[in-house]
């Protein structure tokens, strides 16, 4: 594993590979934006893809951020609640409108939600950070 530092607390700081390595499966994740006075959180479906987080969507603020270029942070974690134990990765970038196209449809992701959802965003992976609380060091 490459995880290289640990907290004061026993909290492992995950490094950027290790972070990659928890996201190449893709998965499910909280993806979030800006909004009017509050950040927009949106529960998304996700696949890593050439450096980039892609997600799956229809109209609405997730596309509409997309094309504007938006900021945007994701969140994705594993956790184990009867061993309090458990990783999280956070991933911040712009978030781009992706092209339909071949490539695209071919990424193994559906859509969170239902209804018509034919559109494609990503996330560049401009930062990426992670943490881990590893068996032993979560409360009991």
């Amino acid at each position: 594993m490459a995880e290289h530092e640990e907290t004061e607390d026993g909290i492992l700081i995950l490094d950027g590979r290790e972070c990659r390595r928890l996201l190449a499966p893709g998965g499910v994740g909280c993806l979030g934006l800006p909004g009017d006075g509050a950040p927009i959180l949106r529960p998304v479906n996700f696949a890593l893809h050439d450096e980039a987080l892609v997600v799956r969507t229809g109209e609405g603020p997730i596309l509409d951020a997309a094309r504007r270029g938006d900021a945007a942070a994701f969140e994705t974690d594993g956790i184990d609640r009867l061993e309090h134990t458990g990783w999280s990765v956070l991933v911040t970038g712009r978030i781009a409108e992706l092209p339909t196209d071949e490539a695209t449809l071919a990424l193994p992701l559906r859509a969170w939600a239902s209804g018509s959802r034919d559109r494609f965003v990503s996330i560049r992976l401009e930062q990426v950070s992670g943490r881990r609380i590893p068996p032993g060091r979560g409360n009991r």
